[in-house]
C-alpha cells in the first residue's frame, strides 16, 4: 500500500492571522490591519467583494475572499467580534459630548 501525501491547494491558512497587539489579537488579513469582522460586516451588509475591495484598495480580492472564507468557517466567533463593535458604538452613541 502506498502512502500519498497531501499538499494545502490554497494559500488560506496563510493569508488570515492573529497577532497579539493588532486589532485585539482578532483574525486580521496578513500584512494589513483590516479585521476579519470588518469584511464579514461589510459583506452582511450588502456589499459585494469588489464594493469592499473599492473601499479597502490594498487588499486584493484573493484576501477579501480569505476573509469571507474565514468569517464561515468561524461565524461563531467572528458574530461575537461584530456584536462587541455594535455594542461599542451603541454606548458611544448615548455618552453625551463633553464641554471643552
Amino acid at each position: 500500500m502506498s502512502m500519498i501525501a497531501e499538499t494545502v491547494a490554497t494559500e488560506l491558512g496563510t493569508m488570515i492571522v492573529c497577532t497579539p497587539g493588532i486589532l485585539g489579537g482578532k483574525p486580521r488579513i496578513k500584512g494589513h490591519r483590516v479585521g476579519v469582522h470588518r469584511v464579514a460586516g461589510w459583506w452582511k451588509l450588502g456589499l459585494s467583494v469588489e464594493d469592499i475591495g473599492e473601499r479597502l484598495t490594498t487588499l486584493t480580492p484573493a484576501e477579501i475572499h480569505a476573509a469571507l472564507a474565514y468569517y464561515h468557517l468561524h461565524h461563531e466567533e467572528i458574530e461575537r467580534f461584530l456584536e462587541e463593535e455594535r455594542a461599542a458604538c451603541r454606548s458611544l452613541e448615548r455618552t453625551p459630548p463633553t464641554e471643552p
